[in-house]
Protein backbone atom coordinates (compact mmCIF):
# COMPACT_ATOMS: atom_id res chain seq x y z
CA UNK A 1 0.00 0.00 0.00
CA UNK A 2 1.44 3.60 -0.96
CA UNK A 3 0.65 6.82 -0.69
CA UNK A 4 1.62 9.70 -3.20
CA UNK A 5 3.86 12.35 -1.47
CA UNK A 6 4.32 16.02 -2.21
CA UNK A 7 6.72 16.71 -4.91
CA UNK A 8 10.10 17.60 -4.88
CA UNK A 9 10.19 16.38 -1.23
CA UNK A 10 9.30 12.89 -2.31
CA UNK A 11 12.53 12.80 -4.60
CA UNK A 12 14.38 13.38 -1.36
CA UNK A 13 12.45 11.23 0.80
CA UNK A 14 13.86 7.61 1.60
CA UNK A 15 10.67 6.38 2.26
CA UNK A 16 9.43 6.95 -1.46
CA UNK A 17 9.59 4.68 -4.19
CA UNK A 18 10.34 5.70 -7.48
CA UNK A 19 6.94 7.00 -8.41
CA UNK A 20 7.24 9.64 -5.03
CA UNK A 21 4.78 7.51 -3.49
CA UNK A 22 4.75 6.39 0.17
CA UNK A 23 6.01 2.77 0.55
CA UNK A 24 5.40 1.53 4.08
CA UNK A 25 7.74 -1.45 4.31
CA UNK A 26 10.50 1.84 3.33
CA UNK A 27 8.95 3.67 6.24
CA UNK A 28 8.88 1.16 8.75
CA UNK A 29 12.60 0.10 7.72
CA UNK A 30 13.50 3.62 8.20
CA UNK A 31 12.06 4.45 10.98
CA UNK A 32 13.89 0.96 12.35
CA UNK A 33 17.12 2.12 10.87
CA UNK A 34 16.58 5.28 13.18
CA UNK A 35 15.48 3.77 16.50
CA UNK A 36 19.00 2.24 17.47
CA UNK A 37 20.43 5.89 17.58
CA UNK A 38 17.21 7.98 19.01
CA UNK A 39 17.44 4.82 21.52
CA UNK A 40 21.55 5.57 22.34
CA UNK A 41 21.21 9.33 22.32
CA UNK A 42 17.69 9.10 24.65
CA UNK A 43 19.80 7.30 27.57
CA UNK A 44 22.71 9.38 26.72
CA UNK A 45 21.02 12.63 27.70
CA UNK A 46 18.83 10.55 30.72
CA UNK A 47 22.04 9.87 32.04
CA UNK A 48 21.38 6.14 31.85
CA UNK A 49 24.60 4.91 30.36
CA UNK A 50 27.61 3.88 32.60
CA UNK A 51 30.04 6.39 33.49
CA UNK A 52 31.72 6.26 30.26
CA UNK A 53 28.96 6.80 27.88
CA UNK A 54 31.09 7.24 24.91
CA UNK A 55 32.99 3.69 25.21
CA UNK A 56 28.90 2.54 25.13
CA UNK A 57 27.88 4.76 22.30
CA UNK A 58 31.38 3.01 20.41
CA UNK A 59 30.53 -0.71 21.29
CA UNK A 60 26.65 0.05 20.64
CA UNK A 61 27.13 1.62 17.35
CA UNK A 62 29.65 -0.87 16.61
CA UNK A 63 26.83 -3.74 17.18
CA UNK A 64 24.03 -2.42 14.99
CA UNK A 65 26.59 -1.94 11.75
CA UNK A 66 27.36 -5.25 11.55
CA UNK A 67 23.34 -5.78 12.69
CA UNK A 68 22.26 -3.93 9.41
CA UNK A 69 25.20 -5.41 7.66
CA UNK A 70 23.44 -8.93 7.75
CA UNK A 71 19.99 -8.10 7.58
CA UNK A 72 21.22 -6.44 4.35
CA UNK A 73 22.82 -9.80 3.33
CA UNK A 74 19.18 -11.21 3.81
CA UNK A 75 17.50 -9.03 1.28
CA UNK A 76 18.22 -11.29 -1.74
CA UNK A 77 17.51 -14.73 -0.31
CA UNK A 78 14.21 -13.51 1.39
CA UNK A 79 13.44 -12.27 -2.25
CA UNK A 80 14.30 -15.59 -4.05
CA UNK A 81 13.21 -17.97 -1.73
CA UNK A 82 9.85 -16.11 -0.61
CA UNK A 83 9.19 -14.46 -4.25
CA UNK A 84 8.85 -11.06 -2.27
CA UNK A 85 10.04 -8.74 -5.10
CA UNK A 86 9.20 -5.69 -2.74
CA UNK A 87 11.77 -6.69 -0.09
CA UNK A 88 14.40 -5.38 -2.81
CA UNK A 89 13.65 -1.83 -2.12
CA UNK A 90 15.11 -1.60 1.57
CA UNK A 91 18.54 -3.50 0.24
CA UNK A 92 20.52 -0.03 -0.03
CA UNK A 93 18.44 1.73 2.68
CA UNK A 94 19.84 -1.41 4.96
CA UNK A 95 23.60 -1.09 3.68
CA UNK A 96 23.57 2.68 4.29
CA UNK A 97 22.45 2.20 7.79
CA UNK A 98 25.28 -0.28 8.21
CA UNK A 99 27.48 2.45 7.04
CA UNK A 100 26.30 4.84 9.13
CA UNK A 101 26.62 3.39 12.34
CA UNK A 102 29.95 2.17 11.46
CA UNK A 103 31.19 5.61 10.60
CA UNK A 104 29.29 6.60 14.07
CA UNK A 105 31.57 3.88 15.59
CA UNK A 106 34.98 5.40 14.37
CA UNK A 107 33.25 8.75 15.62
CA UNK A 108 33.37 7.85 18.94
CA UNK A 109 36.19 5.67 18.63
CA UNK A 110 37.95 8.92 17.85
CA UNK A 111 36.47 10.79 20.58
CA UNK A 112 37.29 8.02 22.94
CA UNK A 113 41.04 8.41 21.81
CA UNK A 114 40.30 12.29 22.70
CA UNK A 115 41.46 13.22 18.81
CA UNK A 116 44.90 12.52 19.25
CA UNK A 117 45.63 11.56 15.59
CA UNK A 118 49.31 10.75 15.97
CA UNK A 119 48.06 7.92 18.04
CA UNK A 120 45.17 7.00 16.39
CA UNK A 121 46.70 6.42 13.60
CA UNK A 122 49.62 4.64 15.31
CA UNK A 123 47.16 2.32 16.89
CA UNK A 124 45.49 1.40 13.59
CA UNK A 125 48.31 0.04 12.18
CA UNK A 126 49.74 -1.44 15.42
CA UNK A 127 46.96 -3.13 16.32
CA UNK A 128 45.59 -6.40 14.02
CA UNK A 129 41.64 -5.47 15.13
CA UNK A 130 41.64 -2.12 14.22
CA UNK A 131 43.64 -2.35 10.99
CA UNK A 132 40.55 -4.74 10.27
CA UNK A 133 38.23 -2.88 11.42
CA UNK A 134 39.50 -0.08 9.34
CA UNK A 135 39.44 -2.37 5.72
CA UNK A 136 36.07 -3.20 6.48
CA UNK A 137 35.24 0.43 6.89
CA UNK A 138 36.80 1.53 3.65
CA UNK A 139 34.93 -1.47 1.91
CA UNK A 140 31.60 -0.45 3.18
CA UNK A 141 32.35 3.30 2.35
CA UNK A 142 33.25 1.90 -1.58
CA UNK A 143 29.98 0.22 -1.34
CA UNK A 144 28.05 3.23 -0.05
CA UNK A 145 29.56 5.80 -2.54
CA UNK A 146 28.69 3.92 -5.18
CA UNK A 147 24.51 2.76 -3.88
CA UNK A 148 22.58 5.03 -6.24
CA UNK A 149 21.25 4.32 -10.10
CA UNK A 150 24.15 7.10 -11.21
CA UNK A 151 27.17 4.85 -10.47
CA UNK A 152 25.61 1.80 -11.97
CA UNK A 153 25.60 3.39 -15.32
CA UNK A 154 28.66 4.90 -14.97
CA UNK A 155 29.68 1.30 -13.77
CA UNK A 156 28.05 -1.19 -15.98
CA UNK A 157 25.84 -3.99 -14.89
CA UNK A 158 28.51 -5.75 -14.47
CA UNK A 159 31.21 -4.09 -13.06
CA UNK A 160 28.93 -2.94 -10.16
CA UNK A 161 27.43 -6.17 -9.13
CA UNK A 162 31.33 -7.36 -8.89
CA UNK A 163 31.68 -4.40 -6.77
CA UNK A 164 29.30 -5.48 -4.71
CA UNK A 165 30.00 -8.65 -4.44
CA UNK A 166 32.58 -7.81 -2.29
CA UNK A 167 30.00 -7.15 0.61
CA UNK A 168 30.71 -10.77 1.47
CA UNK A 169 34.06 -10.35 2.12
CA UNK A 170 33.25 -6.83 4.31
CA UNK A 171 31.34 -9.08 6.53
CA UNK A 172 33.85 -11.57 6.88
CA UNK A 173 36.47 -8.51 7.75
CA UNK A 174 33.71 -7.05 10.21
CA UNK A 175 33.11 -10.54 12.18
CA UNK A 176 36.92 -11.14 12.26
CA UNK A 177 37.22 -7.22 13.74
CA UNK A 178 34.41 -8.38 16.09
CA UNK A 179 35.57 -11.57 17.36
CA UNK A 180 38.89 -9.83 18.54
CA UNK A 181 37.18 -7.69 20.43
CA UNK A 182 34.82 -9.67 22.65
CA UNK A 183 36.10 -11.08 25.65
CA UNK A 184 34.20 -13.76 27.24
CA UNK A 185 30.79 -13.74 25.65
CA UNK A 186 30.47 -14.67 21.97
CA UNK A 187 26.87 -15.63 21.58
CA UNK A 188 26.17 -12.60 19.70
CA UNK A 189 29.55 -12.29 17.23
CA UNK A 190 28.30 -16.68 16.80
CA UNK A 191 24.90 -15.34 15.48
CA UNK A 192 25.69 -12.72 13.43
CA UNK A 193 28.74 -15.35 12.06
CA UNK A 194 25.79 -17.95 11.55
CA UNK A 195 23.78 -15.78 9.71
CA UNK A 196 26.58 -14.80 7.51
CA UNK A 197 27.04 -18.55 6.65
CA UNK A 198 23.51 -18.92 6.50
CA UNK A 199 23.27 -16.12 3.21
CA UNK A 200 26.44 -16.92 2.06
CA UNK A 201 25.60 -20.90 1.43
CA UNK A 202 22.18 -19.24 -0.23
CA UNK A 203 24.72 -17.53 -3.28
CA UNK A 204 26.46 -20.11 -3.47
CA UNK A 205 23.62 -22.69 -4.61
CA UNK A 206 22.40 -19.80 -6.52
CA UNK A 207 25.55 -19.31 -8.55
CA UNK A 208 26.01 -23.23 -8.84
CA UNK A 209 22.23 -24.17 -9.54
CA UNK A 210 20.73 -21.23 -10.57
CA UNK A 211 17.09 -21.94 -9.05
CA UNK A 212 16.58 -24.72 -6.54
CA UNK A 213 13.94 -26.01 -4.24
CA UNK A 214 12.75 -26.42 -0.58
CA UNK A 215 14.80 -29.67 0.15
CA UNK A 216 18.02 -28.09 -0.85
CA UNK A 217 17.40 -25.28 1.58
CA UNK A 218 16.66 -27.13 4.30
CA UNK A 219 19.91 -29.19 3.92
CA UNK A 220 21.28 -25.71 3.76
CA UNK A 221 19.80 -24.81 7.26
CA UNK A 222 20.99 -27.90 8.94
CA UNK A 223 24.41 -27.01 7.43
CA UNK A 224 24.53 -23.88 8.63
CA UNK A 225 23.23 -24.21 11.80
CA UNK A 226 25.64 -27.07 12.41
CA UNK A 227 28.49 -24.64 11.33
CA UNK A 228 27.45 -22.07 14.04
CA UNK A 229 27.43 -24.32 16.68
CA UNK A 230 31.10 -25.06 15.26
CA UNK A 231 32.00 -21.08 15.18
CA UNK A 232 30.90 -20.91 18.44
CA UNK A 233 32.55 -24.08 20.24
CA UNK A 234 36.21 -23.44 18.21
CA UNK A 235 36.18 -19.40 19.45
CA UNK A 236 35.80 -20.85 22.94
CA UNK A 237 38.36 -23.40 22.51
CA UNK A 238 40.95 -21.47 21.37
CA UNK A 239 39.92 -17.45 23.40
CA UNK A 240 39.15 -19.10 27.02
CA UNK A 241 40.50 -22.80 26.45
CA UNK A 242 37.08 -24.38 27.07
CA UNK A 243 36.21 -27.90 26.03
CA UNK A 244 35.07 -27.64 22.52
CA UNK A 245 32.65 -30.70 23.14
CA UNK A 246 31.27 -29.21 25.80
CA UNK A 247 30.44 -25.79 23.99
CA UNK A 248 28.97 -28.05 21.71
CA UNK A 249 26.97 -29.93 23.86
CA UNK A 250 25.38 -26.68 26.00
CA UNK A 251 23.56 -26.32 22.70
CA UNK A 252 21.08 -28.96 23.74
CA UNK A 253 20.65 -27.69 26.84
CA UNK A 254 18.07 -24.97 26.90
CA UNK A 255 17.44 -24.67 30.83
CA UNK A 256 19.37 -21.10 30.06
CA UNK A 257 18.84 -19.74 26.52
CA UNK A 258 18.71 -20.46 23.05
CA UNK A 259 22.29 -21.04 21.69
CA UNK A 260 23.11 -19.04 18.44
CA UNK A 261 22.95 -22.47 16.65
CA UNK A 262 19.24 -22.64 16.82
CA UNK A 263 18.35 -19.00 15.71
CA UNK A 264 20.61 -19.77 12.83
CA UNK A 265 18.51 -23.12 11.84
CA UNK A 266 15.03 -21.04 12.64
CA UNK A 267 16.27 -18.33 10.14
CA UNK A 268 16.95 -20.79 7.17
CA UNK A 269 13.83 -23.00 8.14
CA UNK A 270 12.16 -20.02 7.75
CA UNK A 271 13.29 -19.51 4.25
CA UNK A 272 13.03 -23.17 3.63
CA UNK A 273 9.24 -23.26 4.11
CA UNK A 274 8.89 -19.99 2.73
CA UNK A 275 10.11 -21.25 -0.58
CA UNK A 276 7.69 -24.45 -0.02
CA UNK A 277 5.13 -22.43 0.67
CA UNK A 278 5.71 -20.52 -2.72
CA UNK A 279 6.10 -23.95 -4.81
CA UNK A 280 2.68 -24.78 -3.24
CA UNK A 281 0.69 -21.68 -3.85
CA UNK A 282 1.82 -20.55 -6.88
CA UNK A 283 -0.72 -20.15 -9.25
CA UNK A 284 -1.02 -22.91 -11.59
CA UNK A 285 0.25 -21.39 -15.72
CA UNK A 286 -2.39 -23.25 -17.65
CA UNK A 287 -6.06 -21.61 -17.44
CA UNK A 288 -8.70 -24.18 -15.38
CA UNK A 289 -11.57 -25.19 -17.43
Amino acid sequence: MTARTHAPFAALAPWTDRAGRISWLKLAVFLACCAPAVWIAWRWQAGALSPKPVTDALRETGDWALRFLVAALAVTPLRHAARWNRIYLVRRMLGLAALAYALAHIGFWFAQEDFVWRTILMESILRVYLLVGWLATFGMIALGATSNEAAIRRLGSARWNNLHGWIYAIALASLVHYFMLIRLDATQAALMAGLCALFAGFRALRKRAGDFGALSLFALALVAGLATALIEAGYYAFATGADGARVLAANLDFSFTVRPAWWVLAAGLFMAFARLARDLFRPSPFPRS
